[in-house]
């Protein structure tokens, strides 16, 4: 229940970062990474680090959380927000199309955030992006072209000619 909370205040949040007055003065900042990194992942105008941050604090008032679930909580952020900044695909093709696993954020996913600014705003999840329609239309399309360059061993970064 926390991480699909989490979801939706990540993406509620972050797509409201890329409204232009609050874009240019504060999540700009993250988006100087157009070819994301891990580093990138913690990247992030103080602002921003409060709107997200804010989540937990509001979330324990009211829902009580063992410590032991707050780990695993943190442990899956943090290598879902580091993975999604990769710049390198590591699922197989075919997830994104896979009726058990097409609603898990992906490497490319984020990339194509990134690259594209306007489309895929999920962290954990991209059921708000097919519910709100930000899901980049290619996104499918190119997860396969990522994961066919990386089979024949060629550099598996998000192509530049979408």
């Amino acid at each position: 229940m926390l991480i699909i909370l989490h979801d939706t205040w990540f993406y509620w949040t972050h797509r409201a970062m890329h409204w232009k007055p609050i874009f240019k003065s504060v999540h700009l900042v993250h988006h100087r990474s157009t070819d994301p990194t891990p580093w990138a992942a913690f990247a992030f105008h103080p602002l921003e680090a409060i709107v997200q941050g804010a989540y937990f604090p509001i979330i324990a008032m009211i829902i009580p959380v063992h410590p032991a679930v707050l780990v695993v909580w943190a442990l899956y952020q943090f290598a879902l927000n580091v993975g999604g900044h990769l710049g390198f695909e590591l699922f197989p093709k075919g997830f994104t199309t896979n009726k058990l696993t097409r609603w898990h954020n992906t490497s490319t996913h984020h990339n194509m955030h990134h690259k594209y600014f306007s489309c895929n705003y999920g962290l954990y999840f991209n059921v708000w992006d097919r519910l709100m329609g930000t899901n980049h239309a290619k996104y499918d399309e190119t997860f396969e072209e990522v994961c066919e360059r990386r089979a024949q061993g060629v550099d598996v970064s998000e192509p530049q000619s979408i």
